[in-house]
C-alpha cells in the first residue's frame, strides 16, 4: 500500500538512506514500495545522541535504515539496556525495554521507535527531576 506524505517547506525525510529536503513550497510524495521512511522530527543524530536511551533510539534507528547489519546493532543495543538498566533499574524501565525489545526481536523497527520514544520521555522526566 503506497504511503503519501506532505512535506512543508525545508521539511527533511529519511527515505532508505538518503535524506530529501522540500526546497519548496508544500510538497506531497508517494512512496510506492516498503523502505524506511522517517520525519526530521522523528531522527537523532548520532552527535545528539547524549543520553543512554537517545543512545538506544539512535541504535533502533540504525537497524531501521540498516537491516544488513541487524545483528551488530543488537549487541550494541543489548549492552546500552544493560548501561541502562545498572544506572536506573526501574520497573517503569524494564516495562518500556521490554516492549522495546519485543518489537526489535519481531523485526518491526518502526514500531521499536515509537515505544522507544516512551522510554526517552520517562528520561526527560527523570532528568528533569535530578536535583543540580
Amino acid at each position: 500500500m503506497p504511503l503519501k506524505l506532505t512535506l512543508k517547506p525545508d521539511e527533511k525525510v529519511l527515505i532508505g538512506t538518503a535524506v530529501l529536503t522540500n526546497a519548496g513550497p508544500k510538497a506531497e510524495i508517494i512512496i510506492q514500495n516498503t523502505v524506511p521512511v522517517l520525519r526530521e522530527k522523528d531522527i537523532i543524530s548520532e552527535e545528539n545522541a547524549d543520553t543512554v536511551v537517545k543512545k538506544i533510539y539512535f541504535v533502533i534507528l540504525s537497524m531501521y535504515v540498516d537491516s544488513k547489519n541487524e545483528q551488530k546493532f543488537h549487541d550494541i543495543y543489548f549492552k546500552l539496556v544493560k548501561e541502562l538498566f545498572n544506572a536506573c533499574p526501574d520497573q517503569v524501565i524494564l516495562a518500556l525495554v521490554m516492549e522495546v525489545s519485543q518489537k526489535i526481536l519481531e523485526g518491526k523497527h518502526y514500531q521499536a521507535l515509537k515505544a522507544c520514544k516512551k522510554l526517552l520521555k520517562f528520561e526527560a522526566e527523570l532528568l528533569a527531576n535530578v536535583p543540580r
